[in-house]
């Protein structure tokens, strides 16, 4: 099985043990699929840690914009107004950048497009099942969270791209 691919599973079970599990999913996640993400062979570079926990920051930053908006309201909160299971998540969507998600590290285009209509189907998906609330219709969401996401996804990309790299396609 290829890495990015293990990467996506991993990442999908970590999604669904946070969305469905809340707090109690999200520390088996953290126990179980973030040091598996972390681990594997070849996994982690120091730059790379260093930016998984900024583009964890940075989306729970997000998140804590939409609650302050209003589009959104977490229970299960932990410090700051933000449940444990949405920092993991972050966490762990963070490391894919660098694996699964690598292959639009050369498309921005393609993760402009992705981002703007993937990232708010997932909180679509969260609020469908429960883990957050919403005052706001689906419509609304997605057209407040579309060109948010359209900016955030490839900047991240671009971000993770190895140093060399960036400087070669500027």
């Amino acid at each position: 099985m290829s890495p990015a691919l293990r990467d996506m599973i991993v990442f999908q079970c970590g999604w669904l043990a946070c969305v469905l599990g809340g707090n109690t999913g999200a520390a088996l996640a953290a126990l179980v699929l973030l040091p598996l993400q972390a681990l594997w062979p070849g996994r982690r570079q120091s730059r790379e840690w260093t930016l998984v926990l900024l583009f964890a920051s940075v989306g729970v930053a997000m998140d804590l914009g939409w609650q302050a908006l209003g589009l959104l309201r977490f229970d299960q909160q932990i410090a700051l107004g933000i449940p444990l299971w949405l920092v993991v998540l972050w966490l762990l969507f963070s490391g894919t950048l660098f694996r699964s998600l690598a292959f639009l590290q050369q498309r921005l285009l393609l993760a402009s497009v992705l981002g703007a209509a993937s990232g708010p189907l997932s909180y679509i998906a969260g609020l469908r099942f429960g883990a957050a609330t919403s005052s706001h219709d689906t419509a609304s969401i997605v057209l407040a969270m579309a060109p948010a996401w359209a900016v955030l996804l490839p900047l991240l990309v671009f971000l993770a791209r190895a140093p060399a790299a960036r400087s070669e396609s500027a």
